[in-house]
């Protein structure tokens, strides 16, 4: 016999309460109050015949009348739901359920059912929690989504190509050089990375009709800054002196008589060490058109100019509405200035920087025919898809316009007249218009 109390070593549900069938217990306290029960070679929670309790799972089992239960539980047994010991005054009637103390032992068969119950109960309330599955699997669902997109995406794809095709191509036709222009082109102008500054050369023309090419009467080098929507416009007189190959020493006008505008453009990229990346070439003549359809551009005309002889222009000095024939005569007149082809060239730069900021306050609806105007004022090698990010850059904020002329002297040699560019003064001015200052800040 065994003085020790099974209440202290196993997890035994109260077997005086919750049970419907009667049950004998396989251990009874003896007179001096101790349980007593026979050991064997086996645990007799755990025997075979029994429900995992200490009960008899047969009515053939006799024991004598069961233990009243006491009025507290051992300091041992601990809170199922909490894992907290068990106060000392807790009573049975509290329906207090200790678990087992010795862990390591075999549950017992009641005990996992109770488990597996709270199991389930907690799957059934978290998924009660989660939201309707659907029934089709995810790959599909996501398979599905990115064909819906790529299918939206060649819809815009085509929609674009579609709408340049039927408004831009016409344009871009007229922009584009002639064959044999562009074959002066080839090889001469530099790759650049877009989004970064670079070099335009504008050359103003006044060849007449029959003339493949001639002397050229502007010649204007821009440097664009798209990101930070900055221009910087710089003069080059026309008589600068230059060495043309094949040619000996020239005016600098002479080259695109020579050799186009790829002949252009290697000189002027030697005069002023820079690359040049796009060339246009302005026909003066057409200029009247794009004025007038913008409807006239306003100027501030810094001196007035009375020239009856050449133009037969007569504009007095302050803001000026121009249209387009006006316009033009005021871009061609070099006589009667006290500083002559110099004050000319920064006319020329005023009159540029109102058509593009009359251009940029045009709607979009009136875009496409102001691009229109352009193709037939200039030949070039940009395309509608270059011009118009850069109007609409230019459109969201507006562009800071720098200008100047190279700091040059004039000379006679050999009985012609040239204007000699100060080399130095030149390096410093291209190193200024380089970082994107503002070259009028120097002096020379």
């Amino acid at each position: 016999m065994s003085n020790r109390n099974p209440y202290e070593d196993y997890d035994a549900i109260d077997p005086w309460k919750g049970d419907t069938e009667e049950h004998e217990p396989l251990v009874v306290p003896d007179d001096s109050g101790n349980f007593s029960y026979v050991e064997d070679e086996y645990d007799s929670m755990d025997a075979e015949g029994t429900d995992g309790f200490g009960f008899a799972v047969d009515d053939t089992a006799v024991h004598e009348a069961p233990v009243e239960p006491t009025e507290s539980f051992p300091k041992t047994m601990v809170r199922p739901n909490y894992g907290e010991p068990i106060p000392v005054d807790a009573t049975a009637d509290q329906g207090v359920l200790p678990l087992r103390r010795n862990r390591n032992r075999k549950r017992s068969h009641g005990a996992q059912v109770a488990d597996q119950r709270v199991v389930r109960e907690d799957a059934m309330r978290e998924q009660r929690r989660q939201p309707a599955a659907d029934p089709r699997p995810k790959r599909r669902r996501r398979g599905r989504r990115r064909h819906r997109g790529l299918v939206r995406l060649l819809i815009l794809i085509v929609l674009l190509v579609g709408a340049y095709w039927l408004v831009a191509h016409p344009i871009d036709e007229k922009l584009a050089f002639t064959p044999e222009e562009q074959q002066t082109l080839n090889g001469t102008l530099s790759l650049y990375v877009p989004g970064t500054p670079y070099y335009l050369l504008a050359l103003g023309s006044d060849a007449r009709e029959g003339d493949t090419y001639s002397r050229t009467d502007t010649m204007l080098l821009a440097r664009i800054d798209f990101l930070a929507a900055k221009v910087t416009l710089v003069s080059i007189p026309r008589d600068t002196k230059v060495e043309i190959e094949g040619h000996g020493t020239q005016k600098i006008n002479a080259a695109y008589a020579f050799g186009g505008a790829g002949g252009a453009a290697k000189a002027v990229s030697k005069l002023m060490n820079v690359p040049i990346n796009h060339v246009a070439v302005v026909h003066f003549e057409e200029l009247a058109s794009l004025v007038d359809y913008l409807g006239g551009v306003t100027v501030n005309v810094p001196v007035s100019v009375y020239d009856p002889e050449y133009t037969g222009l007569i504009l007095d000095e302050g803001t000026q509405t121009l249209d387009g024939q006006t316009a033009l005569l005021w871009a061609r007149t070099r006589h009667g200035f006290e500083t002559g082809d110099y004050q000319r060239q920064e006319d020329q730069r005023i009159l540029l920087s109102a058509i593009m900021n009359r251009t940029l306050s045009l709607s979009p609806r009136e875009m496409p025919g102001a691009l229109d105007r352009i193709g037939e004022l200039v030949g070039t090698d940009l395309r509608c898809y270059n011009l118009v990010p850069l109007f609409l850059r230019f459109k969201l904020s507006n562009p800071v316009v720098y200008s100047c002329t190279i700091p040059s002297t004039t000379a006679m040699i050999d009985g012609v007249s040239y204007v000699i560019a100060d080399e130095a003064a030149l390096a410093q001015l291209m190193q200024v218009v380089n970082a994107g200052g503002d070259p009028a800040s120097m002096s020379f």
